[in-house]
């Protein structure tokens, strides 16, 4: 006999990995000190990309692109429900000085190699390190002293 769980839906959910100049923008969740992504409830008359933008701006105060092609998924459970997250990458041109959640939240602009230790759910960790591995074009290397020094 199936359990319970199995029978139930997922609640749908989207979200971003939003990076800012090669960098990570981060969230605190709500109440908590814990890292986290923008992420929310995807509206019935969105799609999943622009509910995740939604999400980011209400959230985290950020505005950009959505790419169309979802990077991952994961699956958590609260309060009694089952949710299915879908993550996109953002490539974030605003960060906004003022947001309708930043009483509530604090954002974070960090290496990517630092959102991967900082981030929560593990689920998220991994997803993110597996997109940066292949997608290593996004990152943004600061060119050290001593390179500029050798090009004049």
């Amino acid at each position: 006999m199936a359990s319970k769980l199995s029978k139930h839906k997922y609640f749908k959910q989207s979200g971003v990995i939003p990076v800012y100049k090669g960098k990570v923008v981060l969230i605190t969740a709500r109440g908590s000190k814990r890292w986290i992504i923008p992420k929310g409830s995807v509206d019935w008359e969105l799609s999943a990309q622009d509910s995740a933008a939604k999400e980011a701006l209400e959230e985290a105060g950020i505005k950009g692109e959505v790419a169309p092609d979802e990077i991952g998924t994961y699956t958590y459970e609260k309060m009694g429900g089952r949710y299915k997250v879908r993550l996109y990458f953002m490539e974030v041109s605003k960060l906004k000085d003022k947001w309708d959640e930043d009483h509530f939240r604090k954002r974070k602009v960090v290496s990517p190699k630092q959102a991967i230790k900082k981030v929560v759910p593990a689920a998220v960790s991994k997803i993110m390190a597996r997109f940066f591995h292949e997608n290593r074009h996004l990152i943004k290397h600061k060119k050290s002293k001593s390179a500029k020094k050798k090009k004049k």
